[in-house]
């Protein structure tokens, strides 16, 4: 049971970095700022390609 909510914090622990990094890129094209733009747009690639290879993805 342990090992389920394990993988369910781990879950939970990464939508929560995404929704962080989605919600900065969005203030940043809000602002229309295109050097914050790319920065969290490449912050957005890189915290998805690690919890995909944390959670073992394919």
């Amino acid at each position: 049971m342990m090992h389920v909510y394990n993988i369910i914090l781990k879950i939970q622990t990464s939508l929560t970095l995404l929704a962080s990094c989605i919600e900065e890129l969005d203030s940043a094209v809000s602002l229309n700022n295109e050097e914050e733009i790319l920065e969290c747009a490449y912050d957005l690639i890189a915290t998805y390609r690690r919890i995909k290879n944390e959670l073992e993805l394919d």
